[in-house]
């Protein structure tokens, strides 16, 4: 998986961790080819974001948001895809789980933006 660019240590840490839980997460409920899509457009999300701050294509807010909103898209509709009957508590759990971690992430986020202003 790529790196994001980070706008301070504690970004980068937010992020390492962020990812490294979906990815941990995503790959307990897929097989391995299922899992190498997934990190496939985690990595175009994350060329994204970095291409946004490389080229600064908005606003900082809006850098801030791209990797939890799109990978919040992103794991909630791979978890609905491979979801069965028999896997469909695990999906589901996961699906609370990362939705709140995203959330989290978002608000922390939020306090580091007014931290550097």
């Amino acid at each position: 998986m790529r790196k994001p660019i980070a706008v301070n240590q504690e970004h980068k840490i937010l992020l390492d961790n962020y990812l490294y839980t979906i990815c941990e997460s995503i790959e307990d409920v897929s097989n391995e080819s299922k899992y190498n899509d997934f990190k496939d457009v985690l990595n175009i999300i994350i060329d994204y974001h970095n291409e946004y701050s490389k080229n600064n294509l908005g606003s900082y807010s809006d850098f801030m948001s791209i990797i939890p909103l799109n990978t919040t898209s992103c794991f909630s509709g791979f978890l609905a895809g491979v979801e069965t009957k028999r896997n469909r508590p695990k999906c589901r759990a996961y699906k609370v789980l990362l939705t709140n971690l995203s959330h989290d992430l978002i608000d922390k986020l939020e306090n580091l933006k007014l931290e550097e202003d």
